[in-house]
């Protein structure tokens, strides 16, 4: 097949050449003369072209061609051409490859559409890469006004030339005007005037309309700003010579101190962190997971914006994010503490029979520890429910069971706690313990559980339930768990663990 068809094909081509006017113009890549097979030209800027073992960049180098070396085309694919050169066989990028010997092009080649563009960067220079990606090596950095002929343009990314070499530029760079001409239809451009207006600190205007977008400027309060166009509560600007994206709710149309109305929301409060102990997390978004964005110490003033479902949205030291509502007061501590504290609350001591209570962040067994509340603590009680009890021990607020408080400290009696007329009796339990309760009900907290043989004062009895006096605290425990007689042998102390569960019908 080679010899039928490749002389025919050679003959067509010198046949074109030959026929067809010579002139002076840009070499005419493999691509664009959409030629599948037949002979070529290497056509490189400077040094050899590379012929590799197989159509990738990593292949092995067969050997290097130099800049108008014939070769012979057997197929294209995926822009890698399959020649011969040389005497050898091996594969090129068709990037590099002409239907003309550089030096010459024909009258088809002058039929190619360019356009002329301009380099249009605000800053810095325009990187001409390799390819039409990203990652592709840099062949050259164009100034701002550089002119560039433009080949085609596709997914965002120009084929050009300039200063004498080819590659690719972001379209995004490009304008059909040179910086610092003005056309009739740029002029129609509608802007309008605004100034930031922000209420500390400074305004970041960043690359693009979105909050993880890099800060191309920070702009002070009543800085003049171009606004372009507003859209989904961004504003594209220009200020101070940069181009760049700033949030609309910063932007007024008068300046600030001259009698317009302020950007900042409305309807502010103004609160102080009160945490008890370390610094308040102020985070980017309400929730635990979100990133902590400053760290703000115990009276600080922050601006609240509004709250929701346990999270306010807040500004403070210039920065805005989302603290809890538990550790804002509206009074900055230590100047006006009533009304933080609840009106009513009770105090009541922890009553362990040995160890420490565990004092959790909120009313649950698998909430976080906070502190460790040793025997005959004092603690201030807000409030009880479903067997926990907000409090404040030791300056901190937190959870506790409400077993393991009780009215009185432990080891204290004081009078009257034991009324004139008592009897005494004894705990007579099959098994287990028995549930000292705060209240005559069968769903009253348990203030201690009390074992077999316990010695307890009965005030008095009423509908089943004995109010007594046991290990230095008043309660309620059922009547038909108490007899006149001490069965067997007393412990000395309550029950080593009141937190296990009970095996006797106590309270039933």
């Amino acid at each position: 097949m080679k010899k039928l068809i490749l002389p025919t094909f050679c003959f067509a081509v010198l046949s074109t050449v030959a026929f067809e006017e010579k002139i002076s113009a840009a070499p005419l890549h493999a691509e664009q003369a959409n030629i599948e097979t037949g002979v070529m030209f290497v056509h490189v800027n400077s040094g050899s072209l590379n012929m590799r073992k197989t159509g990738t960049e990593s292949a092995s180098v067969v050997a290097k061609l130099a800049k108008g070396t014939k070769v012979t085309v057997y197929s294209e694919s995926k822009g890698w051409a399959k020649i011969r050169a040389n005497g050898k066989d091996g594969y090129v990028s068709t990037n590099y490859l002409s239907a003309t010997k550089p030096g010459t092009l024909t009258k088809a080649a002058v039929a190619i559409k360019t356009t002329t563009k301009y380099v249009n960067v605000s800053t810095g220079s325009l990187n001409m890469r390799k390819s039409g990606i990203e990652s592709a090596s840099v062949v050259a950095k164009l100034a701002k006004g550089t002119q560039v002929t433009v080949y085609s343009e596709s997914k965002g990314w120009a084929k050009i030339k300039a200063n004498g070499k080819d590659g690719y530029v972001s379209t995004k760079y490009l304008s059909t005007t040179k910086p610092g001409t003005v056309t009739k239809a740029a002029a129609t451009i509608k802007t309008t005037t605004k100034y930031v207006n922000v209420s500390t600190g400074s305004l970041n205007m960043r690359k693009s309309g979105i909050e993880s977008a890099s800060i191309v400027a920070k702009l002070t309060r009543g800085t003049q700003v171009t606004v372009y166009s507003e859209s989904k509560g961004w504003a594209k600007i220009k200020a101070n010579g940069k181009d760049g994206y700033v949030s609309t709710k910063y932007l007024s149309a008068a300046k600030p101190g001259s009698g317009s109305t302020i950007a900042t929301p409305q309807k502010t409060t103004t609160k102080y962190v009160n945490a008890s102990t370390g610094s308040l997390n102020m985070r980017k978004s309400g929730t635990e997971s979100a990133s902590i964005v400053a760290k703000l110490t115990r009276g600080t003033q922050v601006t609240v914006y509004s709250e929701s479902k346990g999270w306010a949205k807040i500004k403070a030291n210039g920065i805005d994010g989302y603290v809890s509502t538990d550790y804002l007061s509206t009074t900055k501590p230590g100047t006006a503490p009533n009304p933080i504290i609840p009106e009513k609350t009770t105090t009541k001591y922890v009553n362990v029979s040995s160890g420490s209570l565990n004092m959790r962040k909120s009313g649950t067994e698998s909430a976080s520890i906070v502190a460790k509340l040793s025997k005959g603590t004092k603690v201030t009680v807000y409030s009880e429910s479903k067997g926990w009890a907000k409090i404040k021990a030791n300056g901190i607020d937190g959870y506790v069971s409400t077993d393991y408080l009780s009215t009185t400290k432990p080891g204290t009696a004081p009078n009257p706690i034991i009324p004139e007329k008592t009897t005494t009796k004894y705990v007579n339990v099959s098994s287990g313990s028995l549930n000292m309760r705060n209240k005559p009900s069968e769903s009253a907290s348990i203030i201690v559980k009390l074992a077999k043989g316990a010695e307890v004062e009965v005030i008095s009895e009423s509908n089943g339930w004995s109010k007594i006096i046991a290990y230095g605290g008043e309660g309620y425990v059922s009547t038909q768990y108490l007899s006149e007689t001490k069965p067997g042998s007393v412990p000395e102390s309550p029950d080593p663990n009141p937190d296990e569960e009970e095996t006797t019908l106590a309270f039933l």
